[in-house]
């Protein structure tokens, strides 16, 4: 049984109820609520320097790369027209040639071109155009490159090709091997036929400097119209009129380049 309680607790108790407990003033609160946001700020981990600047350059490299990647060059390559039953290989290996973006992308990676059959025709971003007719067999050097310093180059080995420089070529030249001919071209349209009797370079406009160690012909310039056939024999090279067989394949071509860089 619990001890009564004395009479004097239980005024005091009825007392302390019945007085108003003090409310915390406006500014109090204020400030404690300041104190515990600024505490709970400290507590939080701040992220370093370091870290925050790493992903800055990140980011920075992200862009550049973006930019670099998603730029128009001057060296993208195109596939324009693919003759009907058209054979198409790049280092040996037959290629679909029904997408020609796709056949585009082979064809750049490629050491060696091959039209076994058919015809293609090729556009080297601003560059050069390329007609490669049936038989053809050429490799390209420096067109994958937009710097001027790197030397553009191409060789082919058989068949039948045409070339016409573009609008980003001004300032560059190009070193074209064929058969026994070292042909340097800065700025023109030309072609190059293999025949039975030897190799044929036609010039449409502009001049190039044909040379042929081979046949002891030193570095001489052709001009426009004009042809230069160095023979498979011992025959000194024949010079003269470009042949309609020759010119008008390099004059389709030129026409076609006209209505791309207008």
């Amino acid at each position: 049984m619990s001890a009564e309680r004395e009479p004097s607790d239980v005024g005091v108790e009825s007392a302390l109820r019945a007085v108003d407990r003090p409310s915390a003033r406006p500014e109090f609160r204020s400030e404690l609520r300041q104190r515990f946001l600024a505490a709970e700020a400290s507590a939080r981990p701040r992220r370093s320097a370091p870290r925050f600047l790493g992903l800055l350059a990140a980011a920075a490299v992200l862009l550049a790369a973006g930019y670099f990647l998603l730029r128009p060059s001057a060296s993208d390559w195109r596939v324009l027209e693919v003759a009907p039953g058209s054979v198409v290989k790049a280092d040996g290996a037959v290629l679909p040639v029904d997408d020609a973006a796709a056949l585009a992308r082979y064809l750049r990676g490629a050491a060696e071109i091959e039209v076994e059959r058919g015809d293609l025709v090729l556009q080297a971003g601003d560059l050069a155009l390329f007609d490669l007719g049936e038989g053809t067999r050429v490799a390209f050097a420096g067109f994958d490159r937009d710097d001027r310093a790197t030397p553009l180059a191409l060789r082919a080995t058989s068949g039948r090709l045409r070339g016409r420089t573009g609008p980003a070529f001004p300032g560059r030249t190009m070193q074209v091997q064929a058969g026994p001919m070292q042909v340097a071209v800065t700025g023109t349209a030309f072609a190059v036929d293999y025949e039975d009797i030897g190799t044929c370079l036609c010039c449409l406009h502009g001049t190039v400097q044909v040379a042929a160690k081979s046949a002891g012909m030193a570095p001489m310039p052709l001009e426009a119209g004009h042809m230069c056939l160095v023979f498979k024999d011992e025959r000194a090279p024949l010079w003269g009129d470009a042949p309609a067989a020759h010119a008008e394949p390099i004059e389709r071509l030129e026409a076609r380049a006209r209505e791309i860089w207008r």
